[in-house]
């Protein structure tokens, strides 16, 4: 028997059901598994444009903008390709709680990687397949949140004048991605302008509306001369260091050292994403004594620590240099899941 690893749906009509409850029932639907969605559109084959949302099952801003885009019932001039990503992380222990369960892979880390060995990377060569079909593709928006208090930003899997257009239409910040971590906007990179979107933290009104804008805009625009688009964002940064808390150190943000914390970061540094962490501010304390718990690798996969951070003989960790700080989280699960944050550097 084949394995059905994600529902397919073609057009509005089979829509129907799941589109007439709200937002979580939608998802209570899906029964833990992905949705790709294929709307028609107006003027036959030959052109086509793709969204993709809740790669990340905590991540609701654009899924529910893409709801809400559905339920308008419009059509394009062009074919409109939709994929609704974790909904089993969607929907456990509460609404939205988990960027993946314990038991799955990232989903934004699977794509592309060739002789699938789970269910989660046979779902996304799937996907692939079904979207190396279509003809005319002309460009990709995946839509995600920040666990910190980010700008809304556009990240660029590569560096081109498609791109950044694409990037310009949606955010007035761009982040140029330096990883090469199997995501699905990077994937999709040698066959359209994609990028993806940050649409400002999970959870919030305006993070849903910031979706919302960036999907009409997407759907609006005229992007058949992309390629050769001045457009530019106002502000590029790219991303050169990738900071982590060494795996073996207990961890808070705020709070106090105990036995069972061996480091506490200030709280509320995430209000310096894409700003300035000047040379010597205080981020966390550790231990007297202890070793270094920061990790800061290069996108060269060069440990450049000790550039970036110092510690103290008081456990004060220090940064070492002016640093500008981007996606930094506030949460345990995203650093260990993740990373801490990211060190940016202005492009021109």
């Amino acid at each position: 028997m084949k394995e059905t690893l994600y529902h397919r749906f073609t057009g509005y009509d089979e829509l129907t059901d799941l589109l007439s409850g709200s937002d979580e029932d939608a998802l209570a639907a899906l029964d833990h598994k992905p949705a790709l969605i294929c709307i028609t559109g107006s003027e036959g084959q030959g052109r086509a444009r793709f969204v993709s949302c809740l790669l990340h099952g905590n991540e609701d801003s654009g899924y529910r903008a893409v709801l809400d885009m559905l339920r308008r019932k419009d059509t394009y001039p062009f074919d409109l390709w939709v994929f609704i990503g974790n909904v089993r992380a969607a929907c456990q222990e509460g609404w939205f709680a988990h960027r993946y369960q314990d038991d799955q892979e990232d989903f934004n880390r699977v794509w592309g990687l060739g002789h699938p060995t789970t269910r989660m990377r046979r779902c996304a060569d799937a996907v692939l397949a079904e979207l190396g079909t279509i003809s005319g593709l002309e460009a990709a928006v995946d839509l995600h949140n920040n666990t910190g208090d980010n700008p809304p930003y556009a990240v660029l899997p590569v560096w081109s004048d498609a791109c950044l257009g694409l990037a310009a239409l949606c955010a007035d910040t761009a982040m140029v991605w330096g990883l090469k971590a199997n995501a699905l906007m990077e994937v999709l990179s040698d066959r359209c302008p994609v990028v993806a979107v940050e649409c400002g933290m999970i959870g919030l009104a305006s993070s849903t509306a910031f979706a919302m804008g960036v999907l009409e805009r997407f759907l609006a625009a005229d992007l058949r001369g992309l390629r050769t688009s001045p457009e530019r964002p106002l502000f590029i940064w790219e991303m050169n260091h990738r900071v982590t808390v060494r795996p073996e150190v207990s961890f808070g943000f705020g709070g106090m050292l105990s036995d069972c914390v061996d480091l506490v970061l200030a709280p509320g540094l995430d209000a310096t994403n894409f700003g300035l962490l000047p040379r010597g501010t205080i981020i966390g304390h550790a231990h007297c004594g202890a070793a270094m718990p920061l990790m800061a690798m290069s996108m060269q996969g060069q440990d450049d620590t000790e550039r970036c951070f110092a510690l103290q003989d008081d456990g004060s960790i220090v940064v070492s240099r002016d640093l500008t700080p981007a996606m930094m989280t506030t949460t345990v699960a995203q650093a260990r899941r993740d990373c801490l944050f990211y060190l940016a550097r202005r492009r021109a």
